[in-house]
């Protein structure tokens, strides 16, 4: 066992097989946050798999170590506590928040939630009918299908352009084998992370995590391939009062360097009530409630993402106030009244993210999983600080002169505006 303090003050312990603890000790607090991240996700499925992943997290809480759905909630609510669980493109994360007092149980129970899940036969075509329900309500939701559709028709033939959830026609062909296969590939020691930030007793934790970590497989992760974004647009159309639309171009990933830059560009760009698109959109011309620019970054690809809800007819005018902004940042870059306010803005999302013990958990398990070491706040302030005009304006060119790729749900003529994106 490799143990000793991070660049700040937590403290990281790797085991043999490569497995990995972080502690976050927060001792005036009452409660604790314990976060089991898994370096596996809808990323790391075949495409007769497609929502195994998420589905594998659902059936964890049917059984684990011996116990059944309703003895996992009642050990878990009986003290109080909640539990949940999370799947992304890349990792799936199971958390558990708690009284300190409760820590040590607490543990051990998101690590039998994680790595030990029984996959009862009897339990797996019930739960199947739940996923369903959860896949035809995000169907119904226009703002959460319209990702959907962009995923699909950006990154098309590959497993990040798949819906998390999954589709029916697919999941109805799961079986036992078919989870337990996956854990086998791809839940392994060296992706994963135990995460505890709180108040807790280190070496109680310290011994529970321990214990139950040391005995994971150890093997070669499945190599992952990266995404190649294509110049595409999609429109579903739908009865309704508003269209949804999202306009999308190539941006850093999250291990590259210009990820900081990029950051700043969606805030000066649309990341709140100062951003350019939501005076020009919103205060000025009255064209739409929402409109917000997003990152959207993997391991080793990203997207910018600009999503706005509107009136049908004013779709073809958003897009083309959208290419406009676009276009003068990537040619004059931000102002740098604009690059300070970001800034700004950046460093109060960091500073506010400390004072929530359940983002700390969750952030350690990224910083880990995603850059192999953790990462300080000095640091990522540092690289905020550093970031220039010119940086900015690097990344908006460097957006521009890349394919683009749009989606739409809602009525017909908001459809010319979703082409009109990716065809001038």
């Amino acid at each position: 066992m490799n143990a000793g303090p991070s660049p700040d003050e937590r403290e990281l312990i790797i085991l043999p097989n490569g497995a990995r603890i972080v502690l976050d000790a927060v001792p005036n607090l009452a409660t604790t946050a314990i976060t089991v991240g898994i370096g596996a996700g809808a990323r790391d499925e075949t495409a007769d798999q497609n929502g195994l992943a998420h589905f594998l997290e659902h059936m964890t809480f049917k059984g684990a170590a011996g116990m059944n759905a309703q003895q996992i909630a009642e050990r878990v609510e009986d003290r109080g506590a909640s539990a949940n669980a999370s799947t992304g493109y890349e990792r799936t994360n199971y958390t558990v928040r708690c009284l300190s007092e409760d820590a040590v149980d607490m543990v051990e129970c998101a690590l039998s939630l994680a790595l030990s899940a029984d996959l009862p036969e009897g339990e797996i075509e019930r739960e199947k009918q739940v996923v369903y329900q959860e896949i035809g309500e995000a169907r119904d939701e226009m703002d959460d299908r319209v990702f959907d559709l962009l995923q699909a028709t950006a990154w098309p033939d590959h497993s990040l352009g798949r819906p998390i959830l999954g589709e029916e026609a697919i999941l109805k062909t799961l079986t036992r084998e078919s989870l337990a296969g996956f854990i086998e590939r791809h839940y392994l020691a060296d992706r994963t992370v135990v995460s505890i930030a709180g108040a807790f007793d280190r070496n109680a934790v310290i011994d529970t995590a321990t214990r139950r970590l040391e005995g994971m497989r150890t093997g070669m992760a499945v190599e992952r391939t990266a995404p190649v974004m294509m110049a595409r647009s999609a429109f579903e159309k739908r009865k309704a009062e508003q269209s949804m639309m999202v306009f999308s171009r190539p941006a850093p990933s999250q291990r590259d360097q210009a990820r900081f830059a990029a950051r700043l560009l969606v805030e000066i760009m649309g990341g709140g009530m100062s951003s350019r698109l939501y005076q020009e959109i919103r205060e000025k011309r009255g064209l739409a409630y929402a409109i917000d620019a997003y990152i959207d970054a993997y391991e080793d690809a990203g997207r910018i993402d600009v999503f706005c809800g509107c009136a049908p007819g004013d779709a073809l005018e958003v897009q083309a106030v959208l290419k406009d902004v676009w276009a003068d940042l990537a040619e004059n870059g931000p102002t740098e009244a604009e690059l300070a306010r970001a800034g700004a803005v950046s460093r109060a999302a960091i500073a506010m993210s400390l004072e929530s013990i359940a983002e700390r958990s969750a952030s350690s398990v990224f910083e880990l999983l995603v850059h192999d070491q953790l990462m300080t706040v000095d640091w990522a302030l540092e690289q905020t600080a550093r970031t220039t005009i010119d940086d900015v304006r690097a990344v908006a060119r460097a957006a521009l002169d890349g394919p683009a790729a749009a989606a739409g749900i809602g009525p017909g003529p908001a459809a010319r505006a979703v082409t009109a994106f990716v065809d001038s």
